[in-house]
């Protein structure tokens, strides 16, 4: 994508780090994404009110949070008046705890406990449970435009940005494209956990084997991302080409 259509879509929120408009992002036969209905973003426990003020000015009607119960009630998630759904779908927490006990125990080579959480977030039955459920509430034009976040915006709504692009037939090297940007936003946001630690950059920044460790196994385990979008996610394909492209 053109970094002009990647500044296009960044929010200028001044509360967070990681917030950006699907919308604009190209997809096959030309078709491209609409903006104003679906958003990624980071945590919204620091927005100021000039934030709330531009999500409401988007109209934003629903937030799906990702986080855990532990990430949730540490980080409270301030809302827009125009909201009307806030949706909790719990991503692979016992996988999330596991992972920070490795990280208590004194583990230092991150990038492994990565690469399995990737596989994880596709493969373990709570995680397909709840993208599921999220498929469902994309598939519903009245919940529209949505929010969706986790704690970083990077990771668990990383793979969830990834699957929906895919079902909207946006090209793998965009796709790409958009998870990496989460880099060019997180660097301040972690910045001085990296400086102390230089390994934690493999914890608080993403990188391509991530994601493709993800889509890997994915396709290794159901034959095609395509077949795991409609019989494993049961995602309406169709329904959602017809929301959210134009």
């Amino acid at each position: 994508m053109e970094a002009s259509l990647q500044e296009k879509r960044v929010l200028p929120i001044k509360g967070g780090y990681n917030f950006r408009d699907l919308g604009g992002i190209p997809a096959k036969k030309g078709a491209i994404i609409k903006p104003k209905l679906l958003f990624r973003t980071d945590e919204l426990s620091n927005l100021y009110q000039q934030d709330l003020d531009l999500l409401a000015q988007l109209n934003v009607q629903t937030i799906v949070d990702f986080r855990t119960d532990i990430e949730r009630a540490h980080s409270i998630d301030k809302i827009p008046v125009t909201c009307k759904n806030e949706i909790h779908l719990d991503i692979i927490a016992a996988n999330m705890n596991a992972f920070v006990e490795e990280i208590k125990k004194g583990q230092t080579n991150f990038k492994p406990l990565l690469l399995e959480f990737y596989k994880e977030l596709v493969l373990s039955d709570q995680a397909i449970k709840e993208y599921s459920s999220f498929f469902q509430i994309l598939q519903e034009p009245e919940n529209c435009g949505i929010i969706y976040h986790c704690t970083a915006g990077k990771d668990r709504t990383g793979v969830a940005t990834a699957l929906i692009l895919s079902a909207l037939g946006v090209e793998w090297k965009y796709i790409m494209a958009d998870y990496l940007l989460s880099n060019t936003f997180l660097s301040n946001k972690y910045e001085n956990y990296i400086q102390n630690n230089a390994n934690l950059k493999d914890v608080f920044l993403v990188q391509q084997d991530y994601l493709n460790t993800a889509f890997t196994a994915i396709i290794e385990n159901y034959s095609s991302i395509d077949n795991y979008l409609k019989n494993i996610l049961k995602v309406d394909i169709k329904q959602l080409k017809e929301i959210y492209l134009k």
